[in-house]
Formats: structure tokens, C-alpha cells, sequence
């Protein structure tokens, strides 16, 4: 790669990731969603997906999102006073906390999850389907880097 694709390249990331946020905040900003972060939501998601396994033990969620459990502990607390999640003893042992969605929080989360369809299928209804390959191969890369950098292995 040479230096002006490199700097394109660093250009087009940096700028799509803030293009992305800055749409989906906006996109968001109304309903159930209005008043949560992105991080918010994202936490709702993790909370929606383990929910509908029965899995939605504090340990989990935190697995999920990559965060200490004392940093959802926080984001749990903050969530349960925007009436978005609630607390719940674990029916088969109580020392077990699950977390569980409110109808407020299943609201946003239901926005949330509609938003990013949405997102995905004008993206993907506007590329070819040999660009789309293209596409989906060059983010499998991508993504496989960045779990390479999170597992602190070798990326080369």
C-alpha cells in the first residue's frame, strides 16, 4: 500500500465510523430511544439477545459487550433508572442477577435493532452483488484484525 492509500484508507475509516455514529444517534433521538446513549442501546441489545436464550446473567452481558462487570454494574444502574431494565433474582438460584428489559426498554431496543435493518438493507440493496461480496469480504478482514488486536495477537 502507498502512502496515498494509506491516508485514504485512514481517512475513509475515521470518517465512516463518525458518519455512522452521528446517523444513528440522529436516527434515535425519538421514541423510546430519545434520551439513551448509542452505548445505551448496545447494552439493550446485549440484554435482548441473552434474554430470549435465558442467558442474561450480569457475567454474560458483560462478556458480550467486551466490559468489566463493574462497568455494566453502572450501565445496568443507570438503565434501571431510565425504567429501560430491571433487576431480577434468578428463579433457580437467587444468588444469580439476571437482567431483563422492561416494555420501555424492549421499545428502544426494538428501534434500536429496526434502525440498524434498515441501515444494512439500503446499504446492501444499493451495491451490486459482486460489490456486496467484495464488501462483505473486506470487512471480514477488517473485523478479523481488530479481534486479533483485542486478543493482543500478532497481526501481521
Amino acid at each position: 500500500m502507498n502512502s496515498l492509500q494509506q491516508e485514504e484508507l485512514n481517512y475513509f475509516f475515521a470518517e465512516t465510523f463518525n458518519k455512522i455514529l452521528q446517523y444513528e444517534e440522529a436516527a434515535l433521538s425519538y421514541g423510546d430511544a430519545a434520551g439513551l446513549s448509542v452505548k445505551e442501546l448496545h447494552t439493550l441489545e446485549a440484554v435482548a439477545h441473552l434474554q430470549e436464550k435465558n442467558e442474561n446473567t450480569m457475567s454474560k452481558i458483560a462478556a458480550r459487550l467486551a466490559i468489566s462487570v463493574g462497568a455494566l454494574t453502572t450501565a445496568v444502574g443507570v438503565l434501571v433508572g431510565k425504567g429501560c431494565l430491571e433487576r431480577r433474582s434468578c428463579p433457580d438460584d437467587r444468588r444469580v442477577v439476571q437482567v431483563v428489559l422492561t416494555e420501555k426498554g424492549k421499545r428502544a431496543e426494538r428501534q434500536h435493532r429496526r434502525f440498524h435493518q434498515e441501515m444494512v438493507q439500503m446499504i446492501g440493496n444499493s451495491l451490486s452483488e459482486e460489490r456486496l461480496n467484495s464488501l462483505l469480504e473486506s470487512l471480514k478482514i477488517l473485523s478479523h484484525f481488530f479481534d486479533q488486536k483485542k486478543e493482543g495477537g500478532d497481526t501481521a
